[in-house]
């Protein structure tokens, strides 16, 4: 061999037996064969759709749930809910649930409006029209009932409020003997005051009315306070003149005739026709049927008494209401001539 001449490297033969390139064919075959059936189980979903047209199982090769829907032609309105979402992915066994939006009637707060919805309860679609309850409203029907088409949903709103009363207590009149003054002759020495009473109401409220009154309590705010009076019980004696030895009394004296005003008509309490010459008095100073004399009037008859006519008061009969209003009013004296026996 001439110096620098290229060396090329020998090998010794190999032999390869047709046995292994079999088994290497197979491996291969084997191994596509596995690959592309995880590929196909990958791809391939059974769902469920739940609608109120009733449950459908759906296998698909699609990757999202509105693609499901289209492929499975199961249609639906904007206003549906779908759960999970059109976008959401598909997963083996998924369930797809279709709630359809159905027609109801809400009235709240003075008002009555329309919609289409969803909402699984009466009270989650209230939810969503942003109409907040508090735990006192009356809602109907029930909050958990589910919508039906057509429905006719009432919100009455309840509203609690507590209020107070202040009622008047009325005193007691204590009384006493005053034998030292003239007989029917009244003094107060202690006017008296009227108690108070606080009651206190819890007030429901439905819708703007009132619809009950449950009491909660009461308390004395103030004590009433006795009036205290004396009655004096002696006899007025005329020392001289036609009625010496007769009893007086110093009366205010007003006139009234038959028909003057409201509630005064021709009859009197004992009877008689009213008019001139009949009087009323207080059955407690002047017994009635006593026979008296009237400075200034004449003699008279006790048989008639007036609401008004209370203590050392009387009232003189008239035949006319000119001649009554015409008398006015006046002090006068009066003499018992026949004093009536008071019936026991």
């Amino acid at each position: 061999m001439a110096r620098g001449m290229p060396v090329t490297p020998t090998f010794p033969e190999r032999s390869v037996k047709p046995g292994v390139i079999s088994a290497v064919i197979v491996s291969v075959g084997l191994s596509s064969a596995f690959g592309g059936g995880m590929g196909y189980s990958v791809l391939r979903k059974d769902v469920t759709i739940a609608s109120t047209a009733g449950v459908i199982r759906h296998t698909t090769f699609r990757t999202t749930v509105g693609h499901a829907l289209t492929e499975a032609k199961v249609a639906w309105e904007p206003g549906d809910e779908i759960s999970p979402a059109l976008d959401a992915r598909l997963t083996e066994g998924l369930t797809i649930v279709i709630r359809q939006a159905v027609p109801v009637n809400v009235t709240v707060d003075g008002r009555t409006f329309h919609l289409d919805s969803s909402a699984p309860s009466v009270a989650e679609m209230l939810g969503r029209q942003g109409i907040a309850l508090s735990s006192w409203d009356r809602v109907f029907p029930s909050r958990e009932a589910g919508l039906t088409a057509g429905m006719q949903v009432r919100v009455v709103r309840i509203q609690h409020k507590i209020a107070s009363e202040q009622m008047a207590i009325p005193y007691q009149i204590r009384s006493s003997i005053d034998s030292r003054s003239p007989r029917g002759i009244v003094r107060v020495l202690s006017p008296g005051r009227l108690g108070l009473k606080e009651y206190v109401w819890k007030i429901t409220i439905a819708d703007g009315e009132v619809i009950a009154r449950t009491p909660i309590g009461w308390r004395l705010v103030r004590r009433p306070i006795d009036r205290i009076v004396t009655v004096g019980t002696q006899s007025l004696i005329a020392s001289r003149g036609q009625f010496a030895g007769k009893e007086y009394f110093d009366l205010i004296a007003t006139g009234y005739s038959p028909f003057c005003c409201k509630g005064v008509d021709d009859v009197t309490a004992l009877g008689v026709r009213a008019g001139y010459g009949v009087v009323a008095v207080d059955p407690k100073v002047i017994p009635l049927g006593s026979r008296l004399y009237i400075e200034g009037y004449g003699y008279a008859l006790a048989a008639d008494t007036g609401s008004a006519i209370k203590g050392m008061r009387i009232d003189l009969g008239f035949d006319t209401k000119r001649q009554a209003i015409t008398f006015g009013r006046r002090p006068i004296r009066v003499y018992v001539i026949q004093k009536k026996q008071r019936r026991k």
